[in-house]
């Protein structure tokens, strides 16, 4: 009896299993999914990178309604939706981002095509253009193609259809073709203040001979002073040396940051877009 006792008395005991708190598994839960969906925002950052190459926003209303539609300006603390009339953007507003190729990835260049979107200097960006050196106030622009090397381009005004007027390309074996209007003044509605869109700019009309190695460059906000671009005399026919890239993908917004003077677009939750709801750029006709 004394030896049953005795080795009774030396043996493990045997721990209770304590119950996990509901809040502890919550927990659990809400952490593994942030964890998943980091690890999926890298990987579609990795690919995108792979992919295209160089991401981009969009600042002001030149490609509206395109870019920027469903972008928002913040005013006195209050977010309001952007509007053709939204030349530029500045800290807190709310703009398009999405990814180009550029620079060696993909073959985008030998690819550049009619309504392409494509991001660009303009000349008077560089010091020295034929060495493509940059000047110090620089900036990029987001336009679209709409003349190709060696065609002529003729806009004229255009009764019905007055936001886009009459494009006509002349190609380099005499044919004539009229291109297709993307956009019609019911694209750019009466602003809130009873503000009415003006309509092309017939001060920007004419017959633009490209080069060999230019391309007409406009964006789809073609009134008044709403889009600098090739219409201009200040600008006229691009070099195909200033083509920086060609925007393929919206994927989302973000918020623009002021940063050294510059503003920089930054990430948010709130503005996520997930890869289905991903706008491609290069389907339009």
């Amino acid at each position: 009896m004394a030896n049953e006792a005795e080795n009774h008395l030396t043996s493990t005991p045997t721990v209770a299993k304590k119950k996990k708190r509901w809040w502890i598994i919550v927990l659990d839960i809400v952490l593994l999914i942030i964890f998943l969906l980091a690890l999926a925002v890298s990987a579609n950052v990795i690919y995108l990178t792979s992919a295209y190459g160089e991401p981009f926003y969009v600042n002001g209303a030149s490609m509206y309604p395109t870019l920027n539609k469903n972008g928002y300006r913040l005013e006195d603390g209050e977010y309001i939706p952007l509007t053709w009339n939204d030349s530029h953007n500045d800290e807190g507003d709310i703009v398009d981002y999405g990814w180009a190729k550029s620079g060696s990835t993909g073959n985008w260049r030998s690819t550049l095509s009619r309504f392409d979107i494509v991001i660009t200097y303009f000349q008077d960006d560089y010091l020295d253009p034929e060495n493509l050196i940059l000047n110090s106030s620089a900036s990029l622009k987001i336009k679209r193609v709409i003349g190709l090397p060696g065609e002529t381009v003729k806009l004229d005004y255009d009764e019905s259809n007055t936001a886009w007027g009459k494009t006509t390309i002349a190609h380099s074996d005499g044919s004539m073709e009229v291109l297709p209007n993307l956009y019609d003044e019911s694209d750019f509605p009466d602003l809130p203040n009873g503000y009415k869109y003006e309509g092309l700019d017939r001060n920007r009309t004419g017959e633009w001979e490209l080069g060999e190695d230019e391309y007409f460059l406009v964006g789809d906000n073609r009134a008044a002073s709403h889009s600098e671009d090739s219409r201009s005399k200040k600008v006229g026919p691009v070099k195909a040396d200033f083509i920086q890239g060609k925007a393929y993908l919206l994927t989302g917004q973000r918020e623009l940051a002021r940063e050294d003077g510059k503003l920089t677009p930054k990430f948010s939750l709130s503005h996520l877009s997930f890869p289905w709801d991903y706008v491609k750029l290069d389907d339009w006709l």
